[in-house]
């Protein structure tokens, strides 16, 4: 990991919302335009988890990223918008949005981004203290990816306990 990737994520994230513009408003292709509006935040998380040297490789582990993120600069609204990059990704494969659904999307993931690459400057906040089960998935996402294949339950949450039905 090194700040030669982060930098070229972040980008690439750059392009791809200009391009993501561009499908819909130029081209009239709204399914490009959602894929690419998807993978210019996907890049702005992997930039930042590069900087930090965090794994990246899966929307699952962005996603964690995302709200961990959101935690640590006491951005609630991150979230929300990170899901509405899954619901353009989501439309890339079935293209049941209409133009006048995307725009207003395209829109807010624009303001996601600024809020990524804002954050993404600014580095790691130091007055953040995780609590202990952040700071589980801060170490698990510092393992590699070759330790994190040793375990594949790594990235999931722990057990649950067991069930004690109350009829019981």
């Amino acid at each position: 990991m090194s700040t030669e990737t982060a930098n070229r994520h972040s980008d690439l994230s750059r392009r791809l919302i200009q391009q993501a513009n561009y499908e819909l408003d130029q081209k009239g292709d709204r399914v490009q335009a959602c894929e690419k509006a998807s993978g210019a935040v996907a890049q702005a998380v992997k930039a930042i988890a590069e900087d930090r040297e965090w794994r990246h490789g899966s929307h699952n582990l962005r996603r964690t990223i995302v709200n961990l993120i959101a935690v640590e600069y006491n951005r609630p609204d991150l979230p929300a918008f990170h899901a509405i990059a899954d619901v353009l990704h989501e439309n890339f494969f079935e293209d049941r949005l209409h133009d006048w659904e995307i725009r207003p999307h395209l829109d807010q993931i624009s303001g996601l981004l600024s809020q990524l690459w804002e954050i993404r400057e600014r580095g790691p906040n130091p007055s953040f203290v995780p609590d202990s089960q952040q700071q589980q998935t801060i170490e698990r996402l510092q393992l590699s990816n070759e330790e994190a294949a040793a375990d594949p339950l790594i990235d999931y949450p722990p057990p649950l306990p067991p069930f004690e039905s109350p009829d019981n």
